[in-house]
């Protein structure tokens, strides 16, 4: 390989490393998945909300249970007085009590009925609030399997571009390597062009007879530009530029 091969290969080389760590830099997954984190801190803390609810009413569900069911002692304890005296008196409180007693145990069937429809609908969202973190969970997972077989992929690509890269820099001479890393950091990666015919491929701006024949006297391979100042590699160096 020539040296200007060698130093058309270098850039193409690193015009593909930095497009490489740039694509690699612009992978999406990381940001999904700190969304998805984000989206699961945020279900977390409602979803114990949400269980904190379901379990008052579970417990208020309880006491309710607790309390109709002495109601109904006390309405057997009563029926049971009723049965044994025969005082009226008595048996008007004993009746009184028994009213009192079924408007109370009307109201706690009517609370309970509440509790349960309000358990049903906790219930509902907690399973929905499973059920999303169980998919944010896979799709977390989908997301880092993927990252990583990016990352893996993308360091077998720039591994073998840096060791390519290293055999080419074996290849060029000191003094035109370091003209190269100087061109290549002001023109961010495009530091070398070819002339083919009187254009130059990057900047083309077609070279005037008197500036090719000036290229021409400099007996070399590789010059540089006199409109963009980029390294100019002659590819066609018996072009003979026509008088206008």
């Amino acid at each position: 390989m020539t040296q200007t091969d060698a130093l058309l290969r270098l850039q193409e080389v690193d015009l593909e490393l930095i497009r490489t760590k740039r694509a690699f830099a612009a992978l999406p997954h990381q940001d999904k998945i700190r969304k998805i984190k984000q989206a699961a801190k945020s279900l977390t803390a409602e979803l114990t909300k949400l269980v904190g609810a379901r379990k008052d009413v579970q417990i208020d569900l309880d006491d309710n249970r607790a309390t109709h069911q002495h109601m109904l002692d006390l309405v057997e304890e009563v029926s049971a007085k009723m049965r044994t005296t025969s005082d009226y008196r008595a048996i008007a409180d004993l009746e009184a009590q028994l009213t009192h007693l079924a408007k109370r145990i009307e109201r706690l069937d009517f609370e309970k009925a509440a509790l349960d429809k309000n358990l049903v609908k906790l219930q509902q969202s907690e399973a929905k609030a499973h059920a999303l973190g169980r998919k944010l969970q896979h799709e977390a997972q989908a997301q880092a399997d993927a990252y990583k077989k990016a990352s893996s992929d993308t360091e077998a690509t720039l591994a073998k571009l840096t060791d390519e890269r290293a055999q080419l820099l074996a290849q060029l001479d000191a003094h035109l390597l370091e003209k190269y890393e100087a061109a290549s950091k002001r023109f961010d990666g495009l530091a070398v062009e070819k002339l083919v015919g009187n254009n130059p491929s990057i900047c083309r701006v077609s070279l005037q007879p008197s500036s090719y024949a000036d290229i021409r006297a400099q007996n070399t391979e590789i010059t540089t530009c006199p409109y963009c100042h980029r390294m100019l590699i002659v590819v066609d160096p018996s072009y003979t530029a026509q008088n206008k």
